[in-house]
């Protein structure tokens, strides 16, 4: 980046930063309206709830809504990862999502009871989207692939009646395996 785009740059973070608490929620909005319009993304807006919703294929043939927020300061993802699991899994769904929360260093997989689906949210403040845009888009990334990962997690267990432990095991070993196959390159 040369000297001329870090000075606009700059200026364009003073001014950011020196609006209003309640402007930098609004401008974190548009910058993820226009993030989604910019990369050609298929999605629904609605302005008075404050969410946009993406559909993306989360495994072939299976698609997943996507949901994209502001609001409390920070700039939001969620998607349902498994929707309506049967009752009689209710230990073992919990039992892997409390493994997927203590690996995972963003977000974290919450289960619903009543309603029975799992979801993976993850956020992030809203002051480092509103100084640095490319930040959000990296979390959109991150909460995507996550949740690609944590997806095929449930569905083996669900639809596999694979164990949690032997779920996580073979999910690490593929991660090491793809990090050491990153660092050979």
């Amino acid at each position: 980046m040369n000297l001329i785009n870090r000075i606009k740059l700059f200026i364009k973070q003073v001014y950011r930063l020196s609006r209003n608490h309640e402007k930098h929620s609004e401008i974190v909005w548009l910058d993820l309206k226009k993030l989604h319009i910019d990369a050609g993304l298929k999605h629904g807006v609605y302005e008075k709830d404050r969410y946009i919703e993406t559909m993306f294929e989360i495994q072939k043939g299976h698609g997943a809504a996507f949901y994209y927020m502001v609001y409390e300061n920070y700039f939001h993802c969620r998607v349902k990862v498994l929707e309506d699991f049967p009752e009689e899994l209710t230990t073992d769904i919990f039992v892997l999502a409390t493994h997927f929360n203590n690996l995972l260093n963003h977000g974290a997989v919450t289960v619903n009871v009543d309603d029975r689906f799992v979801a993976y949210h993850i956020k992030q403040h809203q002051l480092i989207s509103l100084l640095h845009g490319a930040e959000m888009w990296q979390q959109i990334n991150l909460h995507q692939d996550t949740a690609f990962d944590i997806f095929k997690a449930f569905q083996r267990l669900v639809c596999e009646q694979e164990a949690p432990a032997i779920i996580i095991a073979d999910l690490l070993k593929q991660h090491q395996k793809g990090e050491q196959r990153n660092e050979d390159e």
